[in-house]
């Protein structure tokens, strides 16, 4: 994404502010994250009277010619005639000033990555934030180079912005209206002055009746408001308006409170269509799973157990638990625990809308695991298989694991002779020359030269408490040359595979 103008040198270092403003967050914020990518048409609804007005559209219900001010009556006709047969109804939403600003809340958490300083100011028609990024430019390359970050990164999860940034906050915040979509609209201490005196009074956060009678005037833009003598300006309209005026021109500052942290973690999905198939709701539960994720690990905590509620058009929301047995915030042994939670309920009617929520933290402990086959890894190992079992066979069902010798389930690792055809011309390698390789390929290759030895045959399968399947066998061996390789052969073919070899 192309950052222009660049930003001069002589501005680098000092206070630079980036205003976001989201116009379809009334949308984003309840749509489900995949269908941002291929967005159905949607209108937002008020209540007037009786009637259903609608109040904002997105792009593609802009694209059938529906318009704010509308009736939904109006705005259903013109979907039913210009949507194709196989087109997505029109998703009609209700508003909801709650759920915005905890959408909001939460990218202003998000943003905390980039700098110490968000704001999110009250007031106007399209919500947003306000970023400080001068402070925080140095780290990360520069202010080009973190305003670029900051773009791509909200471009990945496909969320309609608009960008512009300032030395002064209310400047950025304004001209954001009216930026273009597909870049940020930057300007210097020189040029904000003469950017902000062409804004249309049309795009200011400013009342109705303000602007109606500047325009009946012959007054459309702030410029030439600003062009009036200030004595009558300040007694023909309010002091918020002078206030406000001078807070435009960079004039005066504009005091803004810093976002607080939430001290809790939740988030919602809004399905537009019930399901109850276990592969779509894991695809649904992804996205809080990994906001949840990421909150911890901006935080640096960790979290023991949290809730995902599921809710249906009718009855009691499904309440799950997913527990472990130590605190940690890896999001892919969550969705695993939430499969198998999903599994074991029976009869659930379809969903509705899917919530996480956690509100209880911890400080992980120091220390990591080591990089060999040890004590450590071992409990690592037997903590994910306590994981599955409580996912599996509930919590009551499992309290905890404990070591007994000798006890192998069955279809787990194990070793057998290897077979006799092998020994036809050299004797295999003993049971203690088992071998690790130092280097793995990329991928299996055939043998290109014929193998002198093996070993005792390693076979492998792994069952339901397994993340990943296998079912292959595994033997050391050597080359012609001499060379120690590892093999492996699947159990549905009948050749071996060179692996890994020691360098």
């Amino acid at each position: 994404m192309a950052i222009e103008p660049t930003i001069p040198r002589s501005s680098r270092g000092t206070a630079f502010w980036l205003a976001l403003r989201f116009p379809e967050a009334w949308f984003e914020s309840r749509c489900p994250e995949e269908d941002r990518r291929n967005r159905p048409p949607a209108v937002q609804l008020l209540d007037q009277a009786g009637r259903s007005r609608v109040v904002a559209v997105n792009r593609p219900a802009a694209d059938m010619g529906i318009e704010a001010g509308q009736s939904l009556a109006v705005a259903r006709s013109r979907h039913r005639a210009a949507a194709p047969a196989d087109a997505p109804p029109l998703r009609c939403l209700e508003t909801d000033d709650e759920t915005v600003s905890n959408w909001l809340a939460q990218w202003g958490e998000w943003a905390g990555t980039y700098t110490s300083r968000v704001t999110c100011p009250s007031g106007g028609s399209m919500p947003g934030l306000l970023l400080e990024l001068g402070g925080s430019a140095a780290l990360f390359g520069g202010l080009e180079a973190l305003i670029r970050t900051v773009m791509h990164s909200l471009a990945a999860h496909q969320l309609t912005v608009r960008a512009a940034g300032a030395p002064h906050p209310r400047v950025a915040w304004a001209l954001a209206v009216v930026a273009d979509g597909g870049r940020p609209w930057l300007c210097d201490r020189r040029d904000q002055l003469a950017a902000i005196s062409r804004l249309p009074l049309a795009a200011l956060d400013w009342p109705g009746d303000w602007i109606e009678r500047f325009e009946e005037l012959g007054l459309m833009r702030l410029g030439d408001v600003r062009r009036l003598p200030r004595d009558g300006l300040g007694m023909r309209t309010a002091p918020a308006l002078l206030e406000d005026l001078d807070r435009l021109f960079a004039e005066r500052d504009w005091p803004l409170s810093d976002l607080e942290a939430p001290v809790r973690y939740a988030r919602e999905v809004t399905l537009w269509d019930p399901a109850s198939q276990i592969d779509r709701l894991l695809l649904l539960a992804r996205a809080p799973l990994v906001g949840l994720a990421e909150f911890l690990r901006r935080r640096r905590l960790a979290v023991a157990s949290f809730r995902v509620l599921l809710g249906h058009e009718t009855g009691a929301a499904t309440d799950l638990t997913l527990a472990t047995a130590e605190p940690g915030r890896d999001e892919s042994l969550w969705l695993e625990q939430l499969r198998l939670q999903l599994e074991s309920v029976g009869g659930m009617p379809p969903v509705t809308r899917l919530r996480v929520e956690a509100d209880r933290f911890v400080t992980p402990s120091a220390g990591q695991g080591s990089l060999f086959a040890d004590d450590g890894e071992r409990d690592r190992d037997e903590r994910a298989l306590w994981h599955r079992l409580r996912a599996r066979l509930g919590e009551a069902a499992v309290g905890r694991l404990q070591r007994v010798p000798g006890l192998v389930p069955p279809l787990c690792s194990r070793s057998r002779p290897v077979e006799a055809a092998a020994l036809r011309e050299v004797p295999a390698l003993s049971a203690a020359a088992s071998f690790r390789p130092l280097w793995w390929l990329e991928g299996p290759r055939r043998l290109d030269a014929p193998l002198r030895r093996r070993a005792e045959i390693e076979r492998v399968e792994t069952a339901w408490w397994s993340a990943a399947e296998e079912a292959a066998d595994y033997c050391a061996g050597e080359l012609a040359g001499g060379r120690a390789v590892c093999l492996r052969r699947d159990r549905q073919t009948t050749f071996w595979e060179l692996i890994g070899f020691d360098g």
